[in-house]
């Protein structure tokens, strides 16, 4: 479960608006801010992306992380603050969308899986300044046995593993993707070594010269039809 819901009450009580004015912002009624806030329904990806962005606070933060009143307070005194440093942070980049139709276009070899500026695109709130990608998972995709228990149509969005980022993938999640063969796996670190394992049979080596080719994941959506 994420923290949407409870971060879109704590956002709404903190700046004094009632269900129905928070729905009035992003075109919903107050039911669905209740159903949101009870934890009976989350909303569309598109919807989250327009909170977060329109209160200024970074989408993995939105979704993943519990927001307090002073962070909420911190996000509304930046904006009156440093405006620059506002948009700077509220500027929106397109993300290559891997949705289940590009999917299988991949498999039946009509793409290949790394064939960036042929897929469509998600537009994110610029969190990272790294290459993201983003996926809608579903149980074809080759995955590690160990993955958490994602649904059909949850949204997991990865970052680019770099040198400056590389360090901190141990055990973490993350994804391959070349021309013909897309897999999500964990990494191992050993010594000077990184794999991103599939299983005991299937691995691939971390290689710094092939780039856009491994990521680490850097946020979930998790949908609920």
């Amino acid at each position: 479960m994420t923290k949407i819901g409870a971060n879109i009450k704590k956002i709404r009580t903190t700046k004094g608006l009632s269900q129905q004015a928070f729905a009035d912002l992003f075109e919903l009624t107050r039911g669905n801010i209740s159903s949101y806030e009870e934890n009976r329904a989350e909303p569309r990806i598109e919807t989250v992306i327009r909170i977060a962005n329109y209160f200024g606070i970074p989408l993995d933060h939105f979704i993943t992380q519990s927001i307090t009143i002073n962070e909420i307070l911190k996000f509304n005194g930046d904006k009156l603050a440093g405006e620059e440093n506002h948009i700077i942070r509220l500027q929106l980049r397109e993300v290559p969308f891997i949705n289940d139709n590009i999917y299988m276009k991949c498999c039946y070899q009509e793409l290949q899986f790394n064939e960036w500026n042929a897929f469509p695109k998600l537009v994110l709130p610029e969190t990272s300044n790294k290459n993201l990608v983003a996926l809608t998972f579903n149980n074809s995709i080759p995955h590690h046995e160990s993955l958490p228990d994602y649904q059909m149509h949850d949204v997991l969005i990865f970052e680019e593993v770099t040198q400056q980022n590389i360090h901190l993938c141990q055990h973490k999640i993350g994804l391959y993707t070349g021309e013909r063969e897309m897999m999500i796996g964990k990494y191992e670190v050993k010594q000077t070594q990184v794999e991103l394992v599939l299983n005991e049979f299937q691995k691939h080596r971390f290689d710094f010269k092939k780039p856009m080719m491994f990521w680490k994941l850097f946020a979930v959506y998790q949908h609920v039809g």
